[in-house]
């Protein structure tokens, strides 16, 4: 079974193996079956295809069993990680751990072996502050996506220095401020999250400009896929959820350079993009919205209160949140080198059986759903991550909601009510069996 990841793959053999012969026999019994074994109706809405899928996958439910290879990290380790946000894995195989509190990357071989760390913390040339994303650049060099100001600073695969991007230009001249929030490349493709800010002083206000798009080689944005513009009003701001979370880490981009968005959180809905901004297609599926409980706030609920407090210390007392009743639908998408989708619901990390820690949502490249996932290795859905990389390995890593609430909710993952020290980040390395 191939695990998601975002780039392509290729593999060369002589003699057709065992795993091939299977594919070969799956293919002849697709061609033998009728169209209506499909999950998914296909039907024009206004022009443009929307794939309509109900609630049960056509080919049932699978188990991707992962096999441990090797840990790091832990309270058993000398190696110390802050906060591990982003990891990639480049065509050798070798791993590349983005740490936001240290502000540098430290990069390991397939079996583990600690090879060298790039970037630090600081503003001269090659160095970052509190980076929030990674990204391999159309360039092929290694890009750390700083939040504030928002721009990306670019070294090479040994750490050289290779200059910086930033969005617009970086013109002095366009007015107001640009805040990052995540980045992804792919098929050429250049696409970044990202907030456009503007202070109306006269009326003591602040424009907001949430949005995903595409950008050229100077910095000039080519095409805008999603956008949301809210205002805040000082000192009566309101915090509102789908505001200030917007799609933020719920996108990608895959390997045709096609952006893949869930347009809105409460619907399992996920448009997909050309490159050059065209709807190409609209993949819907049936599915129940997870109430959230008052009695234990899931950790998106903790992130909006972090936020409000971070923004009441800035000297907006009146600031309040604004948060949701439900979870978003969609938590996150990935795309397999096969081209298939695969969506993490809000449901699929939570109440799930013995030894699963998670279970995915798989559609077909045209939109099909076609089985569910469960991922089984130790783990909590919730607060642990899952990484699946294009050498066939499976990153986890521990606390990785703790790392997001870190970067979101402005460092105040290690606040707490209690004197309980956070458990030290681990980084798992797992291969699919």
């Amino acid at each position: 079974m191939k695990s998601p990841t975002s780039e392509p793959s290729t593999h060369a053999h002589l003699r057709l193996s065992p795993s091939r012969w299977l594919v070969c026999l799956a293919m002849a019994l697709w061609l033998c079956t009728p169209p209506a074994a499909f999950a998914g109706e296909k039907v024009m809405v206004d022009g443009v295809l929307h794939v309509k899928n109900g609630n049960t996958p056509r080919d049932g439910v699978q188990t991707l069993q992962l096999a441990e290879q090797w840990r790091i990290g832990g309270e058993s380790d000398d190696v110390f990680f802050g906060v591990i946000s982003r990891v990639l894995a480049d065509q050798e195989g070798n791993i590349y751990l983005l740490d936001s509190q240290l502000s540098e990357v430290q990069v390991f071989s397939p079996t583990g072996e600690y090879l060298k760390t790039l970037s630090r913390e600081g503003d001269g040339p090659g160095e970052v502050r509190n980076p929030n994303d990674l990204i391999f650049m159309p360039d092929g060099t290694l890009g750390l996506v700083q939040q504030f100001p928002g721009k990306i600073i670019k070294v090479d695969l040994e750490g050289n220095p290779a200059g910086e991007f930033s969005p617009g230009g970086g013109d002095p001249t366009a007015g107001g401020f640009v805040a990052l929030a995540d980045a992804k490349s792919g098929g050429g493709n250049l696409v970044l999250g990202g907030v456009n800010i503007t202070v109306d002083t006269a009326a003591g206000a602040q424009d907001r400009n949430c949005y995903v798009a595409s950008f050229a080689e100077d910095g000039s944005e080519k095409v805008r896929y999603q956008e949301l513009t809210y205002r805040w009003e000082f000192p009566n701001v309101t915090l509102a959820e789908w505001e200030m979370l917007f799609i933020w880490r719920r996108w990608v981009v895959d390997h045709q350079g096609r952006v893949l968005i869930p347009p809105v959180r409460d619907a399992y809905t996920i448009n997909v993009y050309n490159p050059d901004g065209s709807l190409n297609r609209v993949i819907e599926r049936e599915f129940t919205s997870f109430k959230r409980s008052a009695d234990e706030p899931s950790v998106t609920q903790t992130i909006m209160e972090a936020i409000q407090r971070q923004v009441q210390r800035q000297g907006i007392s009146q600031a309040k949140a604004q948060i949701e009743e439900t979870e978003a639908d969609i938590a996150s998408i990935h795309v397999a080198t096969d081209g298939s989708i695969w969506v993490l619901n809000s449901r699929g990390s939570r109440d799930q059986p013995a030894g699963i820690m998670v279970t995915y949502d798989v559609f077909d490249p045209e939109g099909h759903f076609t089985k569910q996932v469960q991922v089984a290795c130790e783990g909590d859905g919730v607060r642990d991550g899952l990484f699946f990389l294009e050498n066939e390995q499976v990153i986890q890593v521990t606390g990785f909601a703790d790392a997001v609430l870190a970067q979101m909710g402005g460092g105040d993952a290690e606040e707490s009510e209690t004197d309980v020290e956070p458990t030290p980040m681990e980084i798992v390395c797992y291969t699919a069996q």
